[in-house]
């Protein structure tokens, strides 16, 4: 016996006084689909009012007592909003359609998205910045769809998979003629992925050169590695570099000084030459300097990310060479403050975290990336693995408390491996003419069953700086991003593909690719040796000789006015392993 009655939209608990018959039914359907709102088309005797008047009620409970057993009192089937005009008002019969929709249904759906948004199902970088808030976006990569309950109305959602609430196990007690089974499109086996990610390398900082500078004045015999000497220091010291003068290749001069330190710090030192006509002394310069080479760049940089995800399936009557790929392609910059706020960074975190790193893939947060673009694969692969639906009737009864979020179980020789498990994909319960029967689909998933482990690897180190400290990289291991179904091999081998610098670990010695002390103090001495028979030649040719510094930085606007740094990370995946819920290869 079928009850049906008008509720408010505040209506939410089923009581006896909503066992009553509002209007005069005739037949009705509840169907729902997975994905989709639950709906009832209700045929009832024409009521000859206007149904959608203002002010009367438009919500509606349907409920069942099964008479075989009264005494479990009726249960409630549905509860929905009426929607649209009623068909056929002018006849003595009308339909009226009903869907189990939430009043608050855009509410809850963002409020579930947001908590869905946690590695590695959710990669923020990946997704155009309109769509981030986007419900249906924040599960693409998920193998699961939006669910409404059609009595509570709650919003949640339901893995492809397998259903959260269960196994129904109809074994072999269903209709024998009403048994259908349909195969869809062929299962799609491979996807290629190809990620693009960019950011620009920021840095800016000041090295200090002097140990450079003095090192190669004490090579020169010009001093030690405290201090310069030269018998032209006046003309050394009038030409030292000044500060934020630019260099060129990103350089500028930094923080600069020099300081004369004879004959106060240190004892005067002299170089006597012995004339003909008496002795010269020229005062030996001990300058004590301060050398800074500050740099300021941005530099942009590429990496892309690429590898195919081959699926583990059973053969589907597919011509070879005519498998569907699907391609994927995606880009994202990781400089964008895409990632939650946090202390450091109160306006919001990019990915890239600092933008001083030469790699980003290789990193924390970029592995989680590539573990978003292989779900995201898989969720392509797998939506299309469940080629097979299995479709059967069983008594209206046993329908009742369906659910696309449970699993089907139906057992019977006319099946491939003689039974089949699969998710509700659909059902339906009708009543019409006296004849009262559930129908249900399944959906079949033709994988092979089989299971991915893995491998350890051998512990080796990456350059400093090159990942985060502490980062163990492991020779030939691989990460299982998602348990049991795939995995990839370490790259972090890989280096970027750069100039080399180190940004978080700028040494002068790495940075001064040469420093050339021109007339040294040597030099200046056999100057005067050689004119030593002629005071005042000696002095002119002296002044000819004066002390100068040659020296060449790292050029570090490589990327910037030459192409940009860009770094290809093919990675290794092994196949996804797909579940079999029906056997197709059986004997």
């Amino acid at each position: 016996m079928f009850y049906f009655a008008w509720v408010d939209v505040g209506d939410t608990v089923f009581g006896a006084e909503h066992e009553v018959e509002d209007e005069d039914m005739l037949s009705l359907e509840l169907s729902h689909k997975e994905g989709e709102l639950a709906s009832l088309a209700m045929s009832v005797r024409n009521p000859n009012v206007g149904l959608l008047a203002p002010g009367r009620q438009q919500w509606a409970m349907l409920s069942w007592l099964d008479a075989s057993n009264p005494t479990a009192g009726a249960q409630l089937l549905f509860r929905g909003r009426l929607v649209g005009v009623p068909e056929q008002p002018q006849g003595n019969v009308v339909t009226l359609n009903f869907i189990a929709r939430p009043a608050d249904y855009d509410a809850q759906k963002l409020a579930l998205a947001e908590t869905l948004k946690v590695a590695p199902w959710w990669d923020p970088i990946w997704i155009e910045e309109d769509m981030r808030d986007d419900p249906d976006a924040v599960i693409e990569a998920r193998t699961v769809l939006y669910h409404v309950d059609r009595i509570s109305l709650e919003v949640t959602v339901s893995d492809m998979l397998s259903g959260e609430d269960g196994l129904v196990d109809f074994g072999g007690a269903f209709l024998s003629d009403s048994l259908d089974i349909a195969f869809g499109s062929p299962p799609v086996r491979t996807v290629t992925v190809e990620a693009s990610v960019t950011w620009d390398q920021v840095a800016a900082g000041v090295v200090d050169i002097t140990p450079q500078l003095l090192a190669a004045f004490a090579a020169a015999g010009s001093g030690s590695n405290h201090a310069i000497k030269t018998l032209t220091g006046d003309g050394l010291m009038l030409d030292w570099p000044e500060a934020e003068k630019n260099i060129g290749g990103g350089w500028s001069w930094g923080p600069c000084s020099v300081v004369r330190t004879d004959g106060k710090a240190v004892t005067q030192d002299y170089t006597t030459v012995i004339m003909t006509n008496g002795n010269g002394q020229f005062p030996i310069w001990t300058i004590k300097p301060v050398l800074n080479a500050a740099y300021d760049v941005s530099r942009p940089r590429e990496e892309v990310l690429s590898f195919t995800l081959e699926a583990d399936v059973q053969a589907l009557l597919t011509e070879p060479g005519d498998e569907e790929v699907i391609v994927i392609k995606v880009s994202g910059n990781a400089d964008e403050l895409v990632d939650p706020a946090d202390t450091d960074h109160p306006v919001g975190t990019a990915p890239i975290v600092d933008v001083r790193r030469r790699a980003y893939f290789p990193t924390e947060r970029g592995l989680r990336s590539l573990d978003y673009l292989i779900a995201l694969a898989r969720g392509n692969i797998l939506e299309r693995s469940r080629a097979v639906d299995v479709s059967f009737a069983v008594p209206f009864a046993q329908g009742v408390d369906l659910s696309c979020r449970k699993n089907a179980r139906v057992v019977d020789a006319r099946i491939p491996g003689g039974e089949a498990t699969g998710k509700i994909i659909g059902y339906n319960l009708s009543a019409q003419d006296g004849l009262m029967l559930a129908s249900v689909t399944i959906g079949c998933f033709i994988g092979k069953g089989n299971t991915v482990t893995t491998v350890p690897g051998t512990p080796v180190y990456v350059d400093e700086n090159y990942v985060e400290d502490g980062y163990q990289v492991q020779a030939g291991m691989t990460v299982m991003p998602i348990a049991g179904e795939v995995t990839y091999e370490d790259f972090s081998a890989i280096p970027p593909v750069d100039d080399g610098v180190d940004f978080f670990d700028m040494r002068a010695a790495d940075l001064v690719t040469q420093i050339t002390i021109i007339n040294p103090l040597p030099a200046q001495q056999a100057v005067l040796n050689a004119f030593k028979p002629d005071l005042a030649a000696a002095i002119e040719a002296l002044n000819q000789v004066f002390t100068e510094v040659d020296l060449d930085l790292k050029k570090l606007t490589i990327g910037r006015d030459d192409p940009p740094f860009k770094t290809l990370y093919p990675i290794t995946v092994s196949q996804l392993m797909v579940p079999k819920t029906i056997d197709l290869e059986a004997a």
